[in-house]
């Protein structure tokens, strides 16, 4: 099942989003850890050199990659390791690692990344004012994606994994979801104001079986705001890890898609939530499926 993916991924990857013929065009990719291609093993506790930007590979490198080897495409990722809906407005509100330090128990925390390491492009704004600069001056857009919504619900995971009822989990997840409804409202909002082309939203895949009715409910909330502009087309991230899957017992992390963990003292799940270059594969193959229209 991963080789005939993987397969179908590569051979989807192999077609451009755009002709030949056409003028050389700007991806702006927008969003979490996701886009940004957070591999932990690469900072503290996993390891204490420095990474550089370049080792962090997310599904919009992917995507870009064979329009650049075309020389049709440049890639902007502006995606930030732990942006929540919130802070991409506003970097004062507290979120899972982008302007305010990721707690990772047991592990240390780490450091905000935008102050301590380096983006694929470096600002100090929010993402939507550095969104808004480049939407305003870079006519040569055609091209934008964002992931945004799965760090608002990772800052409240550990209290809904203390949740033994469906009533105490609604209660800490509707609220969450309506203020995640506003924000991306706002976001989808501002962008539309400036950019009246491609605009692709990615939903999310679960990293674990025990996960999937809160993903769910994120890609439900994320496809009912969408609904309510124009011309937004949304990626499907979720149902490709879950057909990846099927054979390991749904659970990602078997099945290859999520990075492996070392082992240590500060390991406490054999993967991390982010995917590995397979899951990246599928992600990044589900965006140019939505670009070329196909569902």
């Amino acid at each position: 099942m991963i080789k005939a993916t993987l397969s179908i991924s590569i051979a989807l990857l192999a077609v451009p989003l755009f002709g030949a013929s056409e003028s050389k065009f700007t991806y702006l990719a927008l969003g979490d850890s996701l886009p940004f291609g957070m591999n932990v093993t690469l900072l503290p506790p996993y390891s204490n050199v420095t990474p550089s930007e370049s080792q962090f590979v997310g599904y919009p490198e992917t995507v870009a990659d064979i329009d650049r080897l075309l020389g049709l495409r440049t890639l902007i990722n502006a995606a930030c390791p732990g942006e929540t809906s919130g802070s991409f407005l506003n970097t004062s509100v507290m979120d899972n690692g982008c302007n305010s330090p990721h707690f990772q128990p047991p592990a240390p925390p780490i450091a905000p990344f935008k102050t301590n390491y380096s983006l694929h492009v470096n600002y100090t704004v929010s993402q939507m004012a550095f969104a808004a600069s480049q939407l305003k001056s870079n006519k040569n857009i055609k091209l934008v994606s964002l992931s945004i919504g799965a760090d608002d619900i990772l800052l409240a995971l550990p209290a809904l994994e203390q949740c033994t009822t469906a009533t105490c989990s609604a209660g800490i997840l509707t609220p969450i979801l309506e203020t995640y409804g506003v924000n991306l409202a706002t976001i989808l909002g501002n962008i539309r104001a400036l950019y009246s082309g491609k605009l692709i939203l990615l939903t999310y895949y679960s990293p674990s079986p025990a996960l999937n009715t809160v993903a769910q409910a994120l890609n439900s909330a994320m496809t009912s705001v969408a609904a309510q502009f124009p011309n937004i087309t949304i990626a499907n991230g979720y149902v490709p890890f879950q057909i990846a899957s099927a054979r390991s017992n749904g659970d990602p992390c078997q099945a290859g898609l999520l990075i492996k963990l070392p082992p240590g003292p500060y390991t406490v799940t054999p993967c991390d939530v982010h995917p590995s270059p397979l899951g990246r594969d599928l992600l990044a193959a589900a965006v140019e499926l939505a670009a070329l229209g196909v569902k």
